[in-house]
């Protein structure tokens, strides 16, 4: 790989990297973020565990506009990796997933339907399979935007419709917040050494993707 192509695999890595760094964090302090700043934990985890947990906690805009801002910070990098490394960025994801075959039978599902694919589940596998198989960026931009919206949207009208239970788990969490947080820290601390013995990390040096890709 040249100079310049190691360059440009920077500028998707290091990124892809710094909110991967930043979603462990929140994972682990999520018990106490949950309690203390749900907004934040929206910000660095939107996992839909979390967001339906911070929904009653929160007005409407902030939740919407931090929650779609990070569900797609990461997905045009994920589809530009995708569209220009094609297959190689495809077996990479398929490592860090930790399933043979699975990307593979995803991509026969992309192949029939890749519009609605896009739009119900924009996670980092689809937006490689978006971009190594050649889909126009407007149309992945706008099945991801639209597809997203819908999710925060949808998730928002349960987390008002089931308030009071979810409420409850909170309260919950806050009682025993110490102790959930001490096994959060220890667990996400282990599966983040995991996944770098095994090599299933997003958390890499550009070096570290290009000598995978290369392989």
């Amino acid at each position: 790989m040249h100079l310049d192509d190691r360059a440009r695999l920077a500028l998707l890595v290091v990124p892809i990297a710094l909110v991967a760094v930043a979603s462990s964090i929140g994972e682990a302090i999520s018990p106490t973020l949950l309690v203390d700043a749900p907004l934040l934990l929206v910000a660095l985890v939107p996992r839909n565990r979390y967001l339906v947990l911070a929904a009653p906690q929160l007005a409407f805009w902030p939740f919407f506009i931090v929650g779609m801002v990070r569900l797609t910070l990461t997905d045009p990098l994920f589809y530009l990796f995708g569209r220009r490394h094609g297959d190689a960025a495809i077996h990479w994801t398929e490592r860090r997933v930790g399933a043979p075959g699975s990307v593979r039978r995803l991509e026969q599902w992309f192949r029939r339907a890749a519009y609605p694919v896009v739009t119900v589940a924009p996670n980092n596998l689809v937006c490689v399979l978006a971009g190594a198989s050649g889909m126009s960026i407007r149309g992945f931009l706008l099945a991801n935007l639209g597809g997203t919206a819908a999710r925060m949207v949808l998730i928002w009208w349960l987390g008002s419709v089931f308030s009071e239970p979810l409420l409850d788990v909170v309260e919950f969490v806050n009682r025993y917040r110490w102790i959930l947080t001490a096994v959060t820290v220890a667990v996400v601390a282990v599966s983040v050494w995991r996944a770098r013995r095994s090599h299933r990390s997003e958390i890499e040096t550009p070096e570290e993707v290009a000598e995978e890709l290369e392989t």
